[in-house]
């Protein structure tokens, strides 16, 4: 199995997991939207098995959102979102922004789509630059 690394931004933190995930949630609920300050949180589930730490294990904080099944963990030093174990321990999730590469995903989904915020609809009309547009 063709494995993929990753890590936080200052490098406190890096993992290595089988590049072969089930799917990827880009999940526009309330709750990813704040726990990522962004239009949606983008998570990779794979199998547990397959994936280990290689540094940094003791820099992870971990939020447990209370009454949901709702988690985030990141590093202490940057604030970077790290992997971690589901509720039921048999996954690994995955922020996938913090992959070293491009991962390896059989089913893709957008979820919770009716909190979307209406700035966040129609990406693919707005106007993309490889880089910062050069000022007007």
């Amino acid at each position: 199995m063709q494995k993929i690394k990753g890590g936080c931004l200052c490098g406190a933190v890096s993992y290595e997991v089988d590049n072969n995930f089930e799917k990827l949630f880009l999940c526009s609920c309330e709750q990813c939207r704040q726990i990522s300050g962004s239009a949606f949180a983008s998570n990779l589930f794979g199998a547990i098995e397959g994936f280990d730490w290689l540094s940094g294990n003791g820099e992870i904080e971990n939020y447990q959102m209370p009454g949901r099944d709702i988690s985030k963990s990141f590093c202490r030093v940057c604030g970077s979102g790290v992997p971690w174990a589901s509720g039921d321990g048999t996954k690994m999730i995955v922020p996938a922004g913090s992959l070293s590469g491009p991962a390896i995903v059989a089913e893709r989904l957008r979820i919770f789509t009716s909190e979307q915020p209406f700035w966040a609809s129609d990406l693919e009309q707005i106007p993309a630059h490889a880089k910062f547009p050069e000022p007007s």
